[in-house]
């Protein structure tokens, strides 16, 4: 069930996605002008390759995926971290203590640990309560997914 299951949302997310950045739908292409000169053919355009690849586990977390920032995907503020829970901590620590995200991922991906880029960014904050409540924020989140 859980091998359906992934899938499945991951198309959902992927299919609403659009509506939460704002966007409208898929724009319809212009297609080619047939070739008149025999060569290869062409391969499937990338819209129809984009369907038939796995979406990665970050695209089919709707809660994660609310988290992050205007302006990037998923995928991309996941991108550069050890793992999604990784990614998924630093995307709570961010918004709980008003941190921009990127600056956070900077440091985090750099090799600073999470509590020394917390303390960095807010010096009073209890950096280790901080660290404890973000991941089990994301332990949520990754449950929630399948």
């Amino acid at each position: 069930m859980k091998l359906i299951a992934l899938p499945l949302l991951a198309a959902i997310a992927v299919s609403f996605a659009p509506l939460s950045y704002g966007q409208s739908g898929p724009q319809s292409q212009a297609q080619p002008a047939p070739q008149t000169e025999s060569g290869p053919v062409p391969s499937a355009d990338p819209p129809a390759m984009a369907e038939t690849q796995p979406a990665s586990p970050a695209s089919g977390n709707t809660r994660l995926a609310a988290l992050v920032p205007a302006g990037l995907t998923p995928e991309d503020a996941c991108r550069g971290f050890k793992d999604l829970g990784e990614c998924s901590t630093a995307l709570h620590v961010a918004q709980n203590l008003n941190i921009p995200f990127a600056d956070l991922k900077d440091r985090m991906t750099s090799g600073q640990s999470l509590g020394t880029a917390i303390h960095a960014f807010k010096p009073k904050a209890d950096a280790r309560r901080e660290v404890q409540r973000a991941e089990e924020q994301a332990r949520q989140d990754l449950r929630s997914q399948g």
